[in-house]
């Protein structure tokens, strides 16, 4: 029998859900963007928009697609202090930056938090799609579980609190000591959007696994080669999970498994990305085998700390994934890829215990924590929806659940927003007049090809950033021979002392405008001052024979 012809919907009604999701992402994202806002309100400083150390280095990566004076596909390490440095990189989202940058003009800063609110709320709309497609969307239990979603964590800050009582007077500085590096690697979903780049990376990550539930493998596909492209941690990441994911399935001889093609085209994907970040850098430039052992870092995540950000949402989806199995004697056709997801995730955050650590500590950033919540939500979700039958448990239970959860990223978000870290150094970048007077002289065209070194560390990363000059010593990871330029500079302004490698170039010198006898120095081999105000005071030289 046909149905009954209906009426189309209002066209209000057409709008109102299509509209609904991304507002809710925008009242979900409310901290995120109230903490861009804060950055600038600091008094006495502009904010530049870079929330983070490294965050002001993604817009050197973007401007360095020009650093030849036209365009270019691939760009050149910016934090190298040779103008030959060979073009091996590209990363969709740096050249979506650099584009926007060279076409608008914008300030960098402002250019990477206003993309950052773009991706931000893309992001949100998509992780909200893939909450709906696991848990639902039906009732007051799941609008708290969404909230739990994107701002739960897990039991760091009552660690915390308990440490702090048992061995200090003071229990309220210890509320972080188990969140590695002050909560900045973000170890649960929601803080991850605060970062331009992490939008992204999580926007593409959860993209994949979205469209894998809706059995789209092409566009799945395309999504892990985009973050392959992008990333090389996150990009190995998600291959791995979908790549095993999918073998998994095929083996099983499940009947909606995924087709040849999307296995074998991982598999290749695996070989391409090893291939790229583990051979070809290495084997194409000096200096990316400089950086890579300068990379080489030991940042664990200590097991206490594993246990603390993890174990609450762990110990939900342990009874969801158990009651699951009581009531029906299988597993929905979600759990096989939240189980490998969390799996694939563990493991790699945890390569320390298999291999020599190489920052082990960016496999977690919310991908641990991410499947875990979505294999516990429905209990979340029922206990929440079964409390609200009694009188006496219908705030009670709901309320100390999701307080619980929620705590983690309210004490984070509260003890931020007390010391400044997302305004000043070492978290984030600010700019004083004076200092943007320095800025100012980099970006003047009479200067353009000089080789800044600078007394102030911060003046020789953001030169980088702020205009086309390169520095000898720059982003504190990413300059190549890092730790010998940082001390052939100390020396040079200590006694003096010249690297061979500025012999034939033009400098500029930036020194903080204290003493006297650096000054002299500097004009008696040949500098003379271009600028000079209360902090600081530059020198510029022309190329010498």
């Amino acid at each position: 029998m046909i149905a009954p012809y209906r009426s189309a919907a209002p066209v209000s009604a057409i709008l109102s859900v299509r509209l609904k999701p991304w507002l809710i992402g925008g009242l979900l994202l409310l901290p995120v963007y109230l903490l861009y806002l804060a950055n600038f309100m600091i008094p006495g400083v502009s904010g530049t928009g870079f929330l983070q150390y490294d965050q002001a280095s993604y817009m050197a990566d973007a401007r360095a697609y020009f650093a030849s004076g036209h365009f270019t596909l691939t760009y050149g390490l910016p934090f190298s202090s040779d103008p030959t440095t060979p073009r091996l990189y590209l990363q969709p989202l740096t050249l979506a930056l650099g584009l926007a940058r060279k076409l608008t003009g914008s300030d960098p800063g402002i250019l990477y938090m206003a993309a950052g609110v773009i991706l931000a709320l893309v992001g949100a709309r998509v992780a909200i799609g893939l909450y709906r497609e696991i848990v639902g969307m039906d009732g007051p239990g799941s609008v708290a579980g969404l909230l739990c979603f994107f701002w739960g964590g897990g039991a760091i800050t009552l660690v915390g609190l308990i440490y702090g009582w048992a061995t200090a007077r003071l229990p309220l500085d210890h509320l972080l000591d188990f969140d590695p590096f002050s909560g900045f690697w973000f170890l649960n979903l929601g803080r991850n959007f605060i970062f331009t780049t992490e939008s992204f990376y999580h926007l593409i990550f959860l993209s994949s696994i979205l469209l894998v539930l809706r059995r789209r493998f092409t566009a799945a596909l395309v999504c892990a080669a985009v973050l392959s492209a992008s990333h090389p941690f996150s990009g190995l990441q998600l291959i791995a999970v979908l790549g095993a994911w999918s073998i998994i399935e095929r083996l099983a001889g499940e009947t909606d498994r995924p087709p040849f093609f999307f296995p074998a085209s991982l598999c290749a994907l695996a070989v391409l990305h090893l291939g790229y970040y583990l051979w070809f850098l290495d084997y194409a430039s000096e200096e990316h085998r400089a950086l890579q052992q300068q990379w080489a870092l030991a940042w664990v995540l200590p097991v206490p700390s594993l246990l603390a950000a993890y174990g609450p949402v762990a110990l939900l989806a342990a009874v969801g994934v158990v009651a699951r199995w009581r009531r029906a004697h299988s597993l929905n056709r979600v759990h096989p890829l939240l189980l490998v997801w969390f799996a694939i995730s563990l493991v790699l955050a945890k390569h320390d215990l298999l291999m020599a650590p190489v920052q082990p500590l960016h496999f977690t950033r919310g991908y641990i924590w991410t499947p875990l919540f979505l294999l516990g939500a429905p209990i979340l979700v029922w206990t929440v929806e079964t409390a609200s039958h009694f009188t006496i448990a219908r705030i009670a239970v709901p309320g100390t659940l999701i307080g619980l959860l929620l705590l983690d990223n309210a004490a984070w978000f509260l003890w931020v927003a007390a010391h400044d870290h997302y305004s000043a150094q070492p978290y984030g970048l600010t700019l004083d007049a004076q200092e943007q007077a320095v800025i100012r002289t980099f970006q003047d065209p009479r200067y353009a090809g000089y080789l800044v070194v600078s007394q102030v560390a911060k003046f020789g990363y953001l030169a980088t950033v702020y205009s086309p000059l390169r520095s000898w010593y720059s982003h504190r990871f990413s300059t190549p021979q890092a730790e010998e330029r940082q001390a052939q500079t100390k020396a040079f302004f200590a006694d003096g002392e010249e690297p061979s490698g500025w012999f034939d170039r033009s400098l500029l010198a930036v020194v903080t405008n204290k003493g006297g006898a650096t000054t002299h120095r500097l004009k008696e081999v040949g500098f003379h001052d271009v600028l000079t105000n209360d902090r600081f005071a530059v020198f510029a030289r022309p190329a010498q024979p």
